[in-house]
């Protein structure tokens, strides 16, 4: 969901430039088709959070073994560049513009939000049968739209989880992982203690919906499911289920746990009064790891998984995923399918997506036997959270229901609007996205 920089230590990067050195066939240039990898962003690239020169090598690398591999193919041309936030506008005007492309190296979020729906991807889901046991079944479902699947996830796994002092909740006798119930008891000592017991970062309102997709998940019982209902006009935003969510998330604010002083925080806030030790908690994604490893240094951090709270039907569901995948183009060749699919497929072998993801430092990824980090914090995620984790509801809404929620939950914590208001409020929207046309989607 969010696009984080990793510090690499010294020690991997050597490891990987050693791989490449010595797996390093030059590039073929047997005659055959081109394939064009198109990407909206810089970030749609192998290896994106590298040094510039360390992600070319790896890109290179990868692109030079599936040459040898495949002398049916000449080479592969990848086009990836520009800012993260002009994605679906660059993929828009180059197809405008009739540029060729075959494959698209996508986001899960745009993939889900605008590639599908405009028909900019076309499904795969025969066409990877053949190497999906290479692939983690989760990560998959990231790219699976009513039941077709649209990329081939290449990438490291998200989830969400509370990040929290280890010192304090030692100090305080908290239990980990703690239970909703512990945590609710535990407030009171925190704030004796001079504490704000969790501090969210309310100012940077596109946050704020993680908690829906977390408290949702319980409330319903099937996240995924009731919003593919509720999108399809059988079901409501402001269903029994939708204001519960709302209202499970105002007993954060109720028993004190969740600070009304999150509405006026961004994340730089956030993090630093976690690291200076003026919060014990925050909530977060496993993009948070690169600012704690730099920020902490007066004392341990840990991780645990949202709680289940009390009273509702469903287990806890983590937002999170598989963030980046390779797309099939709408406009591909019949003739380039073959040489595509085959590209998708060197991607996942264990050893090709060792050479790209293991530099990033994963905590979890898409292909199946790529080392992984094995710090405590990683294991515990891995233990807790990642088994739990479900496609980002964000992935799925509209654009303009995710702002909606984020402001119906802002008016939750703030005291202005009622569970059944904010529920209420962005069926408004829905309805009105109806009305206007813009909803389903046209194109």
């Amino acid at each position: 969901m969010l696009i984080r920089k990793l510090t690499v230590s010294r020690l991997m990067l050597a490891s990987a430039m050693t791989v490449l050195a010595s797996l390093s066939p030059s590039i073929a240039s047997a005659e055959g088709v081109t394939l064009k990898v198109f990407g909206g962003s810089a970030l749609n690239k192998l290896a994106p959070r590298q040094t510039p020169d360390v992600q070319k090598a790896i890109q290179d690398k990868v692109i030079s073994g599936f040459l040898a591999a495949h002398p049916e193919v000449k080479a592969v041309e990848w086009d990836a560049q520009g800012p993260q936030a002009n994605d679906v506008q660059r993929l828009m005007t180059a197809r405008l513009a009739n540029q060729e492309m075959d494959l698209i190296a996508c986001s899960a979020f745009y993939t889900n939000g605008a590639y599908v729906r405009r028909g900019l991807v076309r499904p795969i889901t025969k066409e990877i049968e053949a190497f999906s046991a290479n692939l983690d079944q989760p990560a998959i479902g990231a790219f699976t739209v009513r039941g077709e699947v649209y990329a081939v996830p290449i990438t490291t796994m998200s989830t969400s989880a509370i990040f929290y002092n280890k010192k304090v909740f030692a100090d305080l006798g908290i239990p980990v992982p703690p239970s909703y119930e512990n945590l609710k008891a535990a407030a009171p000592k925190l704030a004796a203690a001079g504490l704000i017991p969790l501090l969210h970062q309310g100012s940077n309102t596109p946050m704020w919906p993680m908690w829906y997709f977390e408290t949702f998940a319980q409330a319903s019982g099937d996240p995924i499911g009731r919003t593919t209902a509720i999108l399809d006009g059988k079901a409501k935003f402001n269903d029994p289920d939708g204001v519960a969510a709302f209202d499970l998330i105002k007993t954060w604010v109720d028993d004190g746990i969740l600070s009304k002083d999150s509405l006026a925080v961004d994340q730089d806030g956030m993090r630093s009064a976690f690291a200076s030790g003026k919060s014990a908690m925050y909530y977060g994604g496993t993009w948070e790891v690169p600012s704690l490893q730099e920020s902490v240094h007066d004392f341990e951090w840990g991780t645990f998984a949202f709680p289940k709270m009390a009273g509702t039907p469903g287990e806890p569901k983590h937002g999170g995923g598989a963030d980046n995948g390779m797309c099939m183009s709408a406009t591909i060749a019949p003739e380039k399918v073959a040489p595509a699919v085959a590209f998708m497929a060197y991607l996942t072998q264990p050893e090709v997506a060792t050479l790209y993801l293991e530099p990033e430092q994963p905590l979890a990824t898409s292909v199946k036997g790529v080392p992984v980090v094995e710090d405590a914090y990683a294991k515990d995620l891995r233990a807790s959270a990642f088994p739990n984790t479900v496609k980002f509801l964000d992935w799925v809404w509209p654009a303009e229901i995710a702002t909606a929620v984020s402001s119906s939950i802002a008016g939750v914590v703030g005291g202005q609007l009622t569970p059944q208001q904010a529920a209420d409020a962005v069926q408004a929207v829905y309805d009105d996205l109806v009305a206007q046309g813009n909803w389903p989607p046209q194109d």
